[in-house]
């Protein structure tokens, strides 16, 4: 009978291993994703292209609103007070160019109306700076418009050494105009800046920004005009031909503000200032002024042009805020419509992609619970019911497979329902198969068990024969009977085997307590070797008779083992002492020894007896021992030997020992009864071997066979009880020339190690409870 082999692999159910590794091989050959994950996949795809979509038309809304946000705030913050500053611009540009063209004589200082109109304009330039960098202001500007303001704030700068200048009259009158004109083109170039995305409103503001150019012209040339008349109506040949450049971009500008205004606008607000008188009247002055010959007098007069000048430019000013005012309220109601937009695609696409969502997770997760719940019942079929199932048919139970094997529940998906239909006729098959397998098993169990008890009847009667040739032969024919008795023997304890593997219990019992000395004897007398096992042992307890079969058998095992897998020249020694848990006995070889994990494994399933399987065949001796041991809660467990070998250790609990005072009472109450026969169909009584025959062992002389490692690679492997390993029975047979030895009888309630004492035959369990 085999545990494990020494320097071997673990004896292993390569069936059942095989099939457990096989889902995990086979998950680490491909990679499997859960259909939870399909699913969200699948419905991630088309929730991801919406929110991608929603998001790219919000954006797309939200820059419009931002770009409109941005645009009215800048229009509030710099649209009044730059045009205020302009229009004192102009005016302190054509008090500056009256003051220059006046004669020293007439006016030695700035008038008092200059410096006005200097104070005038430095307010509304204060107030443009403090709109142009307040923090509204400075977030909704482009970094080059933020920088075309600072240009701008820095310029205004130099009006201190411009009016310096024009108070000492030391700039000309035209350079001074040109200087303020400057100040005016960088404040246009601010507007010019302005970011529009609508082309509606892009093109309204623009038409504002010419109109705007065409009268800052216009002030330009009365400015110029107004100064020139002052000197008797003489300008210079650069003068002139300034305001005939001026007189072109003038009305270059008029041009285009017609073609970029709408025509609704354009006959509203616009086309009656050019209709008007006012404006054909400075049409046709400004004409005569660019046709005259520069080197004479201006052909107008101071009145009629500064009359003319003044009206056109009211006119043009108001034309031009009614143009500003309808660009700021369509600006308006783009900025409205912007986010109103922005609240239909961002609010009404975000509630669509939520009630997708949703829609989604609850389609997805209702068809996902029919799958789990389907997977959930496969596994519970798989993992709880079945193997339930199977243990309970095992176990000769009667079962209901309708009632174990019902139908599983289905879904409200077609394809899931019909998956759960092939579920449960894959269910039937498999339970039909276990059901199959377990009466098959049953068979083959009860085959064993039949046979097993025919052999072991007829070794019951071959071991009747034999002690009754025993009790008739000559001493000389002794050693061959006892061979044979010892066979035989050995034959009865592997029939047992197989009633324990049949699930039965050997018909073999005690109902007295017998000592442990008679037990280990009884133990060690059922293997080959047992001449190389030492017994130690000082105590006088006893094992309750219910256990005595059970427990010669366990110990024959584990000595069978010690002594077939460890060199035949050494010995294995028996010990056996009372201890705080119950009653141990150890069984110590000195062998190969086997690796940690080997004693690992076996101590599991010595610990966890498995069900017996019909392939294992390598693991017999393992199996019994652990079914004996389960039978009556004893603990056996395997350590490695001092020696390098194995130590068996096996526990017995305190309810199966009778302490030494009780088994006095024990065996006197025995030799009161008439006989102490088994529990069931005991054969009939051996009777004991003359004590003249009892010879002790002779010193064996057997040469020392070399233990190899390959000799041991089958440890434990289930060897056949009628042949003994070939290599230690020559080893055996060739020392062996006296009668076969019988185990000494103890000395009083101990033995030392391997000192043999007077012979006495094993304890016969089918003779009365007599140690």
């Amino acid at each position: 009978m085999d545990f494990v082999s020494p320097r071997g692999d673990a004896p292993q159910d390569t069936t059942a291993k095989t099939d457990e590794r096989r889902p995990a091989e086979a998950a680490g050959r491909r990679r499997t994703r859960s259909i939870r994950t399909r699913v969200t996949a699948l419905l991630l795809v088309p929730l991801l292209s919406l929110i991608a979509l929603w998001g790219y038309a919000a954006n797309v809304t939200g820059r419009d609103a931002l770009a409109q946000r941005r645009y009215h705030t800048l229009d509030v913050k710099l649209a009044p007070t730059g045009q205020a500053v302009l229009v004192e611009l102009g005016k302190e540009r054509q008090a500056s160019a009256v003051f220059l063209s006046t004669p020293r004589e007439s006016a030695p200082a700035a008038p008092s109306t200059l410096d006005q109109q200097r104070r005038r304009l430095d307010g509304a330039i204060e107030v443009f700076r403090k709109e142009a960098t307040s923090s509204a202001a400075q977030d909704a500007m482009p970094a080059a418009l933020r920088d075309r303001v600072n240009e701008v704030i820095q310029g205004f700068g130099g009006l201190t050494g411009l009016r310096s200048a024009i108070d000492a009259r030391s700039i000309e009158r035209l350079t001074a105009i040109n200087y303020y004109s400057t100040m005016v083109d960088d404040v246009h170039r601010v507007y010019d800046r302005l970011e529009i995305d609508d082309a509606d409103l892009y093109n309204a503001t623009l038409a504002t920004r010419h109109a705007g150019r065409a009268i800052e012209l216009l002030q330009r040339e009365n400015a110029l005009i107004a100064s020139a008349l002052i000197t008797g109506g003489r300008m210079t040949a650069a003068e002139h031909r300034t305001f005939v450049e001026m007189l072109g971009e003038q009305r270059w500008h008029w041009t285009r503000q017609r073609s970029l205004l709408d025509r609704e606008v354009y006959a509203k607000t616009t086309a009656p200032v050019f209709a008007s008188p006012v404006y054909q009247s400075y049409h046709g002055i400004e004409d005569r002024i660019a046709d005259a010959d520069p080197r004479r007098p201006l052909p107008i007069r101071a009145d009629e042009w500064q009359r003319t000048a003044q009206q056109l430019v009211l006119q043009s000013n108001d034309m031009l805020l009614a143009n500003s005012r309808l660009a700021g309220e369509d600006a308006d109601r783009l900025g409205r419509a912007a986010y109103v937009r922005l609240g239909v695609v961002g609010g009404l696409g975000l509630l669509a992609i939520l009630v997708s969502v949703l829609l989604s997770l609850w389609v997805a997760r209702g068809f996902v619970r029919e799958l789990v719940g389907l997977r959930g019942a496969a596994e519970e079929l798989a993992d709880r019911r079945l193997p339930a199932l199977v243990g309970r048919l095992s176990r000769n139970e009667t079962v209901d497979v309708a009632a174990e094997a019902p139908p599983l529940e289905t879904g409200s998906t077609t394809e899931v329902a019909r998956l759960a239909d092939s579920f449960a006729k894959v269910q039937r098959t498999a339970v039909d198969a276990a059901v199959g397998q377990a009466e098959l098993r049953a068979g083959v169990r009860r085959i064993f068990l039949n046979i097993a008890r025919r052999n072991q009847s007829l070794l019951h009667r071959q071991l009747s024969m034999l002690d009754a040739l025993e009790s008739r032969a000559e001493p000389d024919d002794l050693e061959d009977l006892f061979r044979i008795d010892h066979l035989t023997t050995r034959m009865r304890r592997h029939a047992e085997s197989l009633i324990i593997l049949s699930g039965a219990t050997p018909a073999r019992g005690w109902r007295h307590p017998v000592r442990f000395a008679d037990v280990l004897r009884a133990a060690v007398s059922e293997i080959e070797d047992y001449t190389r096992v030492a017994v130690l042992t000082e105590s006088a307890d006893g094992l309750v008779g219910s256990a005595v079969t059970d427990v010669v058998h366990l110990l024959a095992e584990l000595l069978e083992n010690a002594t077939t897998f460890s060199p035949p020249t050494t010995e294995v020694r028996m010990m056996a002492e009372r201890v705080g848990t119950g009653f141990a006995i150890e069984i110590e070889d000195r062998g190969l020894g086997v690796r940690p994990e080997q004693l690992d494994e076996a101590n599991r399933r010595l610990a966890e007896p498995p069900e017996y399987d019909l392939v294992d065949t390598d693991q017999l001796g393992l199996f019994v021992v652990a079914r004996l041991a389960a039978r009556h809660a004893v603990n056996v467990s395997l350590q490695r030997s001092p020696y390098g070998g194995v130590t068996a250790i096996v526990l017995l609990p305190h309810e199966l020992v009778v302490p030494a005072e009780q088994m006095a009472e024990a065996e006197a109450a025995a030799e009161i009864e008439p006989g102490d026969h088994l529990a069931e169909d005991p054969p009939p009584a051996r009777p004991e071997a003359p004590r003249e025959a009892a010879l002790v062992p002779a010193p064996r002389a057997e040469p020392v066979v070399p233990l190899r490692e390959t000799d041991e690679s089958g440890r434990f492997a289930a060897l056949p009880a009628e042949e003994p390993h070939e290599r230690r029975r020559a080893a055996a047979d060739a020392g062996r020339t006296e009668a076969p030895p019988v185990l000494p009888e103890l000395s009083g309630t101990a033995m030392s190690w391997g000192t043999p004492g007077e012979a006495q035959p094993d304890p016969q369990p089918d003779a009365p409870s007599d140690p």
